[in-house]
Parts: C-alpha cells; structure tokens; sequence
C-alpha cells in the first residue's frame, strides 16, 4: 500500500491525504483541484482585452 502524507491545501488552506511516490505531489485538494480543472477547460474564451498588462 503507498505511504500518504497530510499537506495543506494551498487554495483553501484544509489538510489532506496526498500519496509520497508520486512523480508530481499534489498541491491542492480534491475539490480544489476540480474547480481549477473546469476553469483552465475555459481558457480558451478569454480574450486579449481582460488581460492586465
């Protein structure tokens, strides 16, 4: 079974259970991550003009 290690989400700030043989660690929760995940799937509709410069 994987070793887990408790981190600290860092949108939210709540701990959670991240595996430690991972290639890339985890950063954020799952609920978190999910929310990040639908708005890079938008990225596509921002426009140059909502930018800062």
């Amino acid at each position: 079974m994987p070793k887990t290690i408790k981190k600290k989400c860092k949108d939210c700030g709540k701990g959670f259970e991240a595996k430690t043989n991972t290639r890339y660690p985890r950063k954020y929760c799952e609920k978190c991550s999910a929310q990040r995940k639908k708005e890079y799937e938008k990225i596509y509709l921002i426009t140059a003009d909502e930018c800062e410069e």
